[in-house]
């Protein structure tokens, strides 16, 4: 068998002093490799990047001092044309001297790009997935669940620092009777119109969701009866700008309560609140609807 010898080392092999960074020697390959004839006045800042030179002086010598090696180390080289080349490079310590077993890493350093960047895409498809299955089907609302899980957030935000919750079910008047009249897609488009208008009147720290058929749930973050008075006057109007075939505009009832701090020992928080805001929903629509009723805990259902 042929003993090896220098020339059939198919890595960068470089002999430098350590405090200096002065080159002592290399092999014929980094000779090929970086270009350069072998001179006293070549040193290893001379042959990788700025960046790698700092991280040189900054990183790698006081590990090495404190080590003795410095193992699977990345850097970049300088080819003898001024291209940058990724590699690793084994270093170790002897006296004075620095010994480096250095690896051009082109298929290494390509292999990490590309799975940087299917993980990238698996992330971004993740979080596609994860918004899709948060939307409600037609609109662009959010669906029960996501909802539920949501202000669920909220009332544990609200436990650690209160402030009020206002819960608001809100249900379009004769819904089915425009469905009778327009047929089904036209339906359709109301509700999905309808979702814009909610989106467009509250905030991002509020919840909207479609909760089912025409019934669309809000949560309005900070917000007490006395807020919701002028909320709702705004929803309401804005909802009346939504023109039905027949000319006549949209109108819609909601009924709500407000969480209070009393209200944060109960279990079952969230159904406890939508049976108030149900029954204040039943009371506007059986009263002429397209108005807002709220039940409050002092003084019952009370229309604002």
């Amino acid at each position: 068998m042929k003993e090896a010898v220098e020339e059939d080392f198919p890595c960068l092999l470089l002999k430098s002093d350590l405090e200096t960074t002065e080159i002592k020697w290399f092999n014929p390959y980094a000779k090929s490799f970086l270009g350069v004839e072998w001179t006293s006045e070549k040193k290893i800042i001379d042959i990788v990047s700025k960046a790698s030179s700092i991280f040189y002086e900054s990183y790698i010598k006081p590990i090495l001092l404190a080590n003795g090696e410095y193992l699977e180390v990345q850097i970049t080289l300088l080819s003898g044309s001024g291209q940058r080349v990724p590699a690793v490079a084994n270093i170790t310590v002897s006296g004075n001297i620095l010994y480096w077993a250095v690896y051009v890493a082109k298929e290494r350093d390509k292999l990490y790009q590309e799975l940087i960047e299917a993980k990238d895409q698996l992330e971004k498809k993740t979080e596609e997935l994860t918004a899709v299955s948060r939307r409600d089907t037609l609109t662009p609302l959010l669906n029960r669940r996501a909802a539920n899980d949501d202000v669920l957030k909220m009332i544990s935000q609200s436990r650690r620092a209160f402030v009020p919750l206002s819960f608001l079910l809100l249900d379009i008047d004769f819904f089915k009777k425009i469905n009778d009249a327009f047929g089904h897609e036209e339906g359709d488009r109301i509700l999905i119109k309808l979702s814009h208008v909610l989106l467009e009147q509250v905030r991002e720290t509020d919840v909207v969701a479609r909760w089912g058929g025409e019934e669309f749930l809000m949560v309005l973050f900070n917000t007490d009866i006395k807020d919701i008075k002028p909320f709702s006057e705004r929803l309401h109007n804005a909802i009346s700008e939504i023109s039905l075939p027949s000319g006549k505009p949209l109108t819609a009832s909601i009924g709500g309560t407000v969480l209070e701090k009393g209200d944060l020992a109960q279990p079952n928080l969230i159904a406890q609140q939508l049976v108030k805001a149900d029954k204040a929903l039943y009371e506007a629509k059986a009263n002429k609807r397209a108005h807002t009723r709220i039940y409050d805990s002092v003084h019952g259902i009370v229309k604002i």
